[in-house]
C-alpha cells in the first residue's frame, strides 16, 4: 500500500470554471516525505479516485493500492 496526504486547492479550480474540482498543492507521504513531485500541479482532478489513478499509474500499481487522505 501507498499511504498520502493530500494538501488540496478548490479554489483555483472554481475560479477558471472547474468548479467542483480541485488541484493538488502537495502531497506527502504516511512519514512526510514530500511527494509532490508525482503530481502535475496543473492538472484539475474531479475526485480522489482520479487522483488514486493518477498516482498509481504513475507508481505501476493498481489504483486499490492508494490510499488518499485529504488534509
Amino acid at each position: 500500500m501507498h499511504y498520502f496526504a493530500a494538501h488540496l486547492d478548490y479554489e483555483t479550480s472554481e475560479r477558471c470554471g472547474a468548479g467542483g474540482m480541485f488541484q493538488v498543492i502537495s502531497l506527502t507521504t504516511d512519514d512526510d516525505k514530500d511527494r509532490t513531485d508525482l503530481v502535475d500541479q496543473s492538472v484539475h482532478f474531479p475526485d480522489l479516485d482520479a487522483l488514486a489513478g493518477f498516482l498509481a499509474k504513475k507508481l505501476g500499481v493498481n489504483p486499490s493500492d492508494i490510499d488518499l487522505n485529504e488534509v
